[in-house]
């Protein structure tokens, strides 16, 4: 489903993590509206506050410089108005050390009108910092 004005967070947000799995940052860019604030962790080396859709590749390209996907699994959802808080795992291979990490994860998404406003990542990020 492609969302539109009229999807509810919700829609928009699976729709996410549908192109996340398929590895569609392209189609994931396309949600994110022009001012939305995009943030992780800092001590994570793609971490910090980004700004719009350019901010949001900044992120999956410093991301993909230094992790592997192995899993990305969302696994409940929680709808408060127009918020989505999401709790789920992460596993990732390091590109430089070869070693592996699997944390879990919760993510605050602000949708609207149909856009992507604002996502703050919060994870586990030892677990990740000890295997780069």
């Amino acid at each position: 489903m492609t969302p539109t004005q009229s999807s509810t967070p919700m829609q928009v947000i699976e729709s996410v993590y549908a192109a996340f799995q398929r590895g569609d940052v392209a189609a994931i860019l396309s949600q994110v509206a022009p001012n939305a604030s995009w943030r992780e962790y800092e001590s994570l080396p793609w971490g910090g506050t980004y700004t719009g859709p350019e901010g949001a590749a900044e992120f999956f390209l410093k991301l993909a410089a230094v992790m592997q996907t192995i899993a990305f699994e969302p696994r409940e959802n929680i709808v408060a108005g127009n918020e989505v808080f999401t709790v789920g795992e992460y596993e990732g291979k390091s590109v430089k050390t070869g070693k592996t990490a699997r944390v879990r994860w919760m993510f605050r998404w602000r949708v609207e009108g149909g856009k992507i406003v604002a996502w703050d990542g919060h994870l586990d990020s030892a677990p990740l910092v000890a295997i780069l």
